[in-house]
């Protein structure tokens, strides 16, 4: 079935949304970046049929705007109004990357409103531990590695001084020029418009999450399945024993020949190992 377009206003920002209309409660599909816009492309369509599934641009990217502020408890009311415009009382949540931080932040807040938690390729941290881990493992992996075009990444570093609708195309021409790096194989990096990104996102939601205590999520109260998958070449692989810890109850999968994007880069497994998580929790889950 086709993917419906919704608009929906929340305080500050209205959020574009792709909308695969299926049975149970929604997964809600979380992207990174932050600042990134919603790049999963085709993907919904792997869980939807059978299941309800929503995909998003966060505020400031993509089509969605924001007049407000990029704070993690805007971004986390951004969410649970999805959540009541779908009039659901759960929602399966989906984190890639900084998504998977964002969904550790929702289940903190709303644990009762997470029917279950899939963390992909995930953030772990808050607070300064970023800088040490997240910040470490993309400075090394990613921007240490060759670019695609020199030109184009120095013309992209200028852009995004500049304040605007030009620092969020510089913004997007230097990612574009990252994701590349971010897999296995480059030809397999994601589909991804310099158009859809935010500077203002990425700087202001930085700002926030470095702001969080260094151990805000430590000791979550969450009773709800969990399933941590990430590529075994992961450009932040570490994160992988910090939710381990923190989720010990959680099926935890590791994708060989896959960092990043393991979607994109091995569908198959990826695919299988989804579906099988989501068909076992909703058919436990009570009427």
């Amino acid at each position: 079935m086709m993917a419906q377009s919704v608009l929906i206003k929340t305080d500050g920002a209205t959020l574009a949304l792709r909308y695969f209309p299926g049975s149970g409660d929604p997964i809600v599909l979380l992207h990174g970046g932050p600042g990134m816009g919603d790049y999963f492309g085709s993907f919904p369509e792997v869980l939807s049929p059978p299941y309800s599934v929503v995909s998003y641009n966060q505020r400031g990217c993509g089509p969605s705007s924001c007049d407000g502020s990029f704070d993690i408890e805007k971004q986390v009311a951004d969410l649970d109004a999805i959540r009541r415009h779908f009039a659901a009382d759960r929602i399966h949540v989906f984190g890639h990357s900084y998504g998977g931080l964002l969904g550790q932040l929702y289940a903190k807040m709303h644990p009762e409103r997470v029917a279950s938690l899939v963390l992909c390729c995930s953030m772990g941290n808050t607070g300064s531990k970023v800088a040490a881990m997240e910040s470490k493992g993309i400075a090394e992996r990613v921007i240490a590695k060759p670019k695609r075009s020199q030109m184009a990444w120095v013309f992209g570093g200028t852009l995004m001084q500049l304040p605007g609708k030009l620092g969020d195309l510089g913004f997007g021409i230097v990612m574009k020029q990252l994701l590349p790096n971010y897999v296995v194989r480059p030809e397999l990096a994601p589909k991804y418009s310099i158009h859809d990104g935010s500077k203002r996102a990425w700087r202001g939601t930085n700002r926030s999450i470095k702001a969080l205590g260094d151990d805000y999520l430590e000791t979550p109260s969450l009773d709800a399945p969990v399933l941590i998958v990430q590529g075994e070449q992961d450009v932040i692989r570490e994160t992988n024993a910090v939710l381990a810890a923190r989720f010990p109850a959680a099926a935890n999968v590791r994708i060989a020949n896959a960092a990043h994007f393991p979607w994109l880069e091995e569908p198959a497994v990826f695919s299988k190992t989804v579906l099988d998580f989501y068909n076992r929790v909703v058919s436990a889950a009570p009427a």
